[in-house]
């Protein structure tokens, strides 16, 4: 079968999306990644065929358009989720729209592709979070990607993007729900003024859900240990997969830096994502901490890097072959965005998590909750507390062990089997209704 695989402009949504699509050309398909040019080597590399968008239909340059984003609202970011969501109601910024303008620009892109005829598919595997028009308006089916913490997928859970536990006190939920849903108006209000123009008057889009309703199902990407079945009923049609986590972009072995092969602790990797690390306030703040600490760091230091000064015990680079590096340290610093947080996971290694934003937050209190790590506020760093939770964990003999079985189970799981012959089936089921 031939399938189309693509993702909104952001890092940990295409390597999600990589991962999906490697097991399906596993399984014997034809893959085609349609994405910008400049990702081109990302198909090539596993086998697959490549469509480039028109780029004068996404001429907008996504890393400056968010790190803008980004700048804008840098000092809310770093505020506890309920605060940043009332001073963004009280600010009643234009800015948080923006974003609309981008899935627009994206789903122009991305019709395109379907609409010439000399593209043939079978179907589209697709990890946008949101209701993209060109799903809609083509008969192929769709299935999509779940690249975020499942705790979206649960409405008797905790409110989405808070952090609040599951065992939290649930009288503060409702606050939550309403703060965000109100911060987040003008960004709901575009997009579904975009959905409307497109002539789909029934979709809608939900900021605090982001995903789409699949039309017959979808999946989402977490290990049964984190799940969160405690919750009761996840939303209809939605399907877990334990791992698919992709191969690495580059083959070469990481080997440790010739500056660090003799300094003395342990290995660690610290890594604030494609959009954290772009916040220089809070990369330096940690970077100066993690000086004092007796152990040695690989650092990712982002699309800002040349602006960081790392210390003696550190080696960095602004890019890393990050799945290489996870596979040699001992120990994950990290902002707990779903896909490093799946790789951390997948290849047995204990977290430190330091959220960001959105799910981010979610995944720092699951950690916490499943007690397979710690959880460190950006708006709250202590130095003295970040540096204990280092050695708390190589101290944790059963943290460390609970982390490997997620990993061996994670790996022994044949549930990303299971999603492409479900998958399979339906492509199957809906050629023989059209015969």
């Amino acid at each position: 079968m031939r399938f189309m695989v693509t993702a909104i402009d952001a890092f940990g949504h295409i390597n999600a999306a990589l991962g999906f699509a490697e097991g399906l050309k596993a399984a014997g398909h034809e893959i085609t990644f349609a994405h910008r040019e400049k990702h081109r080597n990302l198909a090539v590399k596993r086998g697959f065929s490549f469509i480039p968008f028109d780029e004068t239909l996404v001429a907008v340059n996504t890393n400056e358009f968010l790190f803008q984003w980004i700048d804008a609202f840098a000092d809310k970011f770093r505020q506890e989720p309920l605060k940043q969501c009332h001073d963004m109601i009280k600010d009643g910024s234009e800015e948080v729209a923006a974003p609309a303008t981008l899935f627009k620009a994206l789903n122009n892109a991305m019709d395109a592709i379907v609409s010439d005829k000399n593209n043939k598919f079978d179907a589209i595997i697709v990890d946008i979070p949101a209701p993209f028009p060109f799903l809609y308006k083509h008969s192929i089916p769709w299935f999509p990607l779940a690249s975020l913490n499942p705790l979206v997928l649960y409405p008797s859970g905790p409110p989405p993007f808070s952090g609040y536990s599951v065992s939290s006190d649930q009288s503060n939920w409702d606050e939550f729900r309403e703060a965000y849903q109100l911060a987040y108006a003008k960004l709901t209000e575009a997009n579904n003024a975009n959905l409307e123009a497109a002539g789909l008057k029934d979709v809608k889009f939900n900021p605090a859900i982001f995903v789409d309703n699949p039309p017959t199902f979808g999946f989402y990407h977490y290990p049964a240990e984190l799940d969160y079945t405690e919750c009761g009923s996840r939303r209809p049609n939605w399907y877990r997969v334990d791992a698919w986590v992709r191969q690495p972009d580059l083959d070469t072995e990481f080997v440790i830096p010739q500056k660090l092969q003799d300094k003395p602790g342990k290995l660690i990797y610290f890594s604030l994502g494609s959009l954290g690390s772009a916040d220089l306030v809070v990369m330096k703040k940690i970077i100066a901490i993690l000086a004092k600490s007796p152990h040695k760091f690989i650092v990712s230091k982002g699309p800002r890097g040349d602006a960081l000064e790392l210390a003696d015990n550190m080696w960095g680079e602004n890019y890393v072959n990050q799945i290489k590096v996870i596979q040699g340290v001992d120990l994950v610093i990290t902002h707990g965005g779903n896909n490093t947080f799946m790789e951390t996971l997948y290849y047995g290694k204990p977290m430190i998590v330091i959220p960001y934003f959105y799910d981010q937050y979610d995944n720092a209190q699951r950690v916490v909750d499943k007690k397979i790590g710690f959880r460190v506020n950006p708006y709250d760093i202590d130095e003295d507390y970040l540096l204990n939770c280092i050695e708390n964990i190589f101290n944790d003999k059963e943290m460390i062990d609970r982390v490997k079985v997620i990993s061996q189970n994670m790996r022994n799981s044949n549930s990303l089997n299971e999603a492409i012959k479900m998958i399979e089936k339906q492509i199957e089921q809906n050629n023989n209704n059209v015969l």
